[in-house]
Order: C-alpha cells, then sequence, then structure tokens
C-alpha cells in the first residue's frame, strides 16, 4: 500500500487538504445558504423551539445540526438533500406537535411530564432520585432564586424542559437552611430557637425540643435547628 509522505511544512494540505483555494469561494457561499436555511427552518419549526426545549425538540435540533454539517466542509455533497431533510424534519414537527395537541398522552410519551421536588419546605427525595438531581444543585437553584431557606417553598416543579418552577410559601415558616456550610455567621443569625427540621428532607418537627425519634417523612435521624428570614 502507497502513502504519501507528510510534510510539517505543507499549509496547504494542513488548511485546505487536498482541495483548491477556490474552494473557500464555495464554502461561503454554501455556509450563507445553509444559514438562511436553518433560520427559515428554525422558524416554521415554531416558537417553542427557539424557547427552553423539551426532549422531542431538542432531537429536533440536533438533526438539524447533524444535516447541516456535512455540505459545508464536504465538496462533493450538494445542497439539495439537506433541503429535503429540513423540509422532512419541519413536517414531522408539526404532525407530531397536533397529535400532542390533540392527545395528552402522546405529549407525556414525546416530552414529558413535570416531576414534583418539594412541597410545604419538605424536599421529596424519591422524586429527586427519579430526576437524577442532587441536593447540591437543587440548593444552588434555589438560592440563585434568593431562597434561604426550605420554609420559604410551599411548592417545586421540575418542567418537562427542564426548567424550574417555586412557588413561594406566604407566609414563610422555618426550614431547612440552604446555606453553604462555610456561611457560619448568616446560619448563626437565622438561627430559630427550639424548632428543629430533618436533616435530610427539612421536614419541620412540632415539637419543641430536638427530636429523639426518626422523621416521619423520610425516616432519617439527624435533625438540626430551623432556620428563619434573614430579611425581614
Amino acid at each position: 500500500m502507497h502513502y504519501e509522505r507528510v510534510h510539517l511544512g505543507d499549509w496547504h494540505r494542513l488548511l485546505l487538504g487536498d482541495l483548491p483555494w477556490t474552494f473557500l469561494l464555495e464554502v461561503v457561499a454554501r455556509a450563507s445558504f445553509i444559514y438562511i436555511l436553518v433560520m427559515f427552518a428554525m422558524r416554521g419549526l415554531g416558537k417553542r423551539v427557539a424557547a427552553q426545549l423539551t426532549v422531542f425538540e431538542l432531537s429536533i435540533v440536533v438533526a438539524l445540526a447533524a444535516t447541516v454539517g456535512v455540505p459545508l466542509e464536504a465538496a462533493n455533497k450538494g445542497l439539495l438533500p439537506p433541503v429535503i431533510i429540513l423540509v422532512v424534519v419541519i413536517i414531522m414537527q408539526r404532525i407530531l406537535s397536533e397529535l400532542a395537541f390533540r392527545h395528552h398522552r402522546f405529549d407525556w410519551a414525546s416530552s414529558g411530564d413535570v416531576i414534583a421536588l418539594m412541597r410545604d419546605g419538605k424536599l421529596l427525595l424519591g422524586c429527586m432520585k427519579k430526576s437524577g438531581l442532587s441536593r447540591e444543585r437543587l440548593f444552588a437553584v434555589l438560592r440563585a432564586a434568593r431562597i434561604e431557606h426550605l420554609g420559604q417553598i410551599r411548592a417545586m416543579y421540575l418542567e418537562a424542559s427542564g426548567a424550574f418552577t417555586l412557588v413561594r410559601a406566604e407566609p414563610p415558616v422555618p426550614g431547612l437552611s440552604i446555606l453553604p456550610g462555610f456561611e457560619t455567621t448568616l446560619r448563626q443569625e437565622a438561627r430559630t430557637h427550639h424548632r428543629f427540621v430533618c436533616a435530610s428532607c427539612g421536614a419541620l418537627d412540632t415539637q419543641s425540643s430536638r427530636p429523639r425519634s426518626a422523621c416521619q417523612a423520610c425516616s432519617g435521624t439527624a435533625w438540626t435547628e430551623a432556620s428563619g428570614d434573614l430579611t425581614r
């Protein structure tokens, strides 16, 4: 088998391979055409695809990316097949969106369902495990929403798109602090007296002294003092 010698100083091979320099002009034309084609395709798919994506909509975007990548670089690939593929993708998306609108089960199967992560200041650990969401990740999302402890949340949901939805408690009750462990001063300032929460799920105990039994919600045995609002 014959192999050509490789020279490190062969800039033409490194930059263009075996194609002539004039192919760069064709690349500009191909990129412009594909850009306009994808722009109209995204417009045809609707505003929902341009926002937060469901699993079904994300698969469409991945298909579009795979479609437009090859003709941008390969000189021996024509531009007509990507046009046909994009048209087929748009038609399929329209048909499947209509089915999802008419049939809830189909919408659930293609996009997923809403998952409750918290209720009344208490973590739903089973639902969190099902969704693959850690406590640290959840607490980071809550801190970004200016939440200090779980008692400020009445309910929290993980939407089918992957977005988080919060329902704030009015008025808030004492709850498990979500401040980082190194914020000892802030944690001390927010401590309530004689109110305790489960250190695992955040369930608030009704007793005025540290509970000796396991948590009824998650069977956890570790308890900690509840936190109140720092901003009053």
